[in-house]
């Protein structure tokens, strides 16, 4: 950690649009730190606040332009990419989907903010249709607003308080703190979410032995509206509806059968 402190602080403008870059790129959450550390590093008077941004700024929005273009060209197959190097790759399809689904405008502004779906959002909106140029400029906005707010975290106590450049050291150390906690989090809740699915999971192969058989299941498809973009396709006698909506609808599953429930 400390060799790459002294990197950012030697090569603050080659250091700082690399790993904005890489972030994008699926290093998820490693630019906070990273971007509050320049801003320390601008109030102790080690580099240009105005160069600094511009910089993270144009890398953020190129990878987001990268992911963009391949959700738009590609669909769910760059979606399923993305949630592999996902902090919560079970979920971070639907989530996202969730967000869009909400408000594309604001999901588009606010994906910086939104751990484990930020890197899927760009994706999100080339598939589902985004105009290219909605998709610059919300994101473009989104964007300069995540960095500048993070970079003003560390800039604003260096420069009113006139403390040394060390202090940008603690604050850069503090944020890695609490991004590996954050990530150690995310890691147990997904290592007890997979032991809980383990047990009551069903092959493929298996449900198709039993719809060739005869055998009466009842087939729930959890899959979100979007996801039918790319792929229409569904199981037979399978019945549509969202995983926030299964205790609402419960009681129209038929009883007294498997019931088999399935997304992307």
């Amino acid at each position: 950690m400390k060799t790459f402190l002294h990197a950012l602080t030697g090569h603050p403008y080659l250091i700082l649009p690399l790993c904005a870059l890489l972030e994008r790129l699926g290093l998820p959450l490693f630019l906070s730190p990273v971007l509050v550390g320049a801003g320390a590093l601008a109030g102790a008077g080690q580099m240009r606040f105005d160069l600094g941004f511009w910089v993270a700024l144009v890398a953020c929005v190129v990878g987001d332009a990268v992911w963009y273009e391949l959700g738009r060209r590609k669909g769910d197959r760059v979606l399923g990419l993305l949630c592999r190097i996902s902090f919560e790759p079970d979920t971070c399809v639907r989530k996202s989907k969730m967000f869009f689904e909400k408000s594309a405008s604001r999901t588009l502004f606010f994906s910086k903010w939104l751990p484990g779906v930020s890197h899927v959002i760009p994706a999100v909106a080339g598939l589902s249709g985004v105009g290219a140029q909605q998709f610059f400029v919300i994101n473009l906005a989104g964007s300069a607003f995540f960095v500048l707010a993070f970079m003003l975290v560390g800039y604003v106590p260096v420069a009113r308080m006139h403390l040394v450049p060390a202090v940008g050291s603690i604050v850069f150390e503090g944020s890695l703190v609490l991004l590996a906690a954050n990530v150690a989090v995310k890691y147990v809740q997904r290592r007890r979410f997979l032991r809980e699915l383990y047990k009551s999971r069903i092959a493929p192969q298996e449900l198709k032995a039993m719809l060739d058989s005869g055998q009466r299941v009842a087939i729930v498809d959890l899959r979100h509206p979007l996801d039918s973009v790319p792929d229409p396709r569904v199981l037979p006698g399978a019945v549509r509806m969202l995983p926030e909506e299964i205790s609402e609808k419960a009681s129209s599953l038929p009883t007294g059968m498997d019931i088999i429930l399935y997304c992307t």
